[in-house]
């Protein structure tokens, strides 16, 4: 079997008159049009050649590496559900331990609003104690093998999707194209113009 580079050269070689003809194509008179035209679909035809031939080439990897990810699949996604098993295991036992220091700190700021509530009631003369701060939670864990760093993030769902800002949306040029189609050709903060393309089919 060729190496890909010899293939490559072989379709060069077999197109070369072809590729030559193509470079500064003018169209000025029906005699050109219809040399264009020609040029075009000869063009064309080289391409899906080229395109069957390089297609043909990486068949054989293509299949090769999607046995290789069916083979790793099953044991990949093991290890990713894993994963996400003990990262939700771990972050509900950190956030825990976050609501429960918030809990401890709240509960040291009202004993202590108490006891100088009480002293202004009975006139006693408070000695200045510093209210002991529950140690935090860090950011990092230290595990035997390493560290687990816990980052602060959000989850986002849109529920009305009317009262989102315009300036977050996307403009989906699937549908502009679609609008546009059905004969809508002006829309606001859209430029519409118009053009042609072509389609060349070669005789049978």
């Amino acid at each position: 079997m060729d190496s890909p580079e010899t293939t490559l050269v072989q379709l060069q070689e077999q197109q070369a008159s072809l590729v030559r003809h193509l470079e500064g194509v003018a169209v000025t008179d029906d005699r050109e049009e219809k040399d264009a035209g020609d040029l075009l679909i000869a063009a064309r035809g080289a391409l899906a050649q080229a395109e069957e031939t390089r297609k043909g080439l990486i068949r054989p990897i293509d299949e090769a590496r999607d046995r290789i990810n069916a083979l790793f699949k099953p044991y990949t996604d093991r290890l990713r559900t894993s994963i996400t098993s003990l990262n939700d295991a771990l972050t509900r036992y950190h956030d825990q331990k976050l609501k429960r220091a918030e809990e401890e700190r709240l509960a040291a700021l009202a004993e202590e609003a108490a006891r100088i509530a009480e002293a202004r009631e009975t006139g006693e003369l408070l000695e200045f104690r510093p209210t002991p701060a529950p140690e935090m939670p860090g950011k990092t864990a230290r595990a035997h093998l390493g560290t687990v760093t816990y980052r602060e993030d959000y989850d986002i769902q849109i529920v009305d999707p009317r009262r989102v800002p315009r300036d977050l949306c996307e403009p989906s040029m699937q549908r502009i194209r679609a609008r546009v189609k059905s004969g809508v050709t002006e829309i606001p903060g859209v430029l519409i113009s118009k053009r042609y393309i072509t389609v060349a089919r070669g005789g049978s």
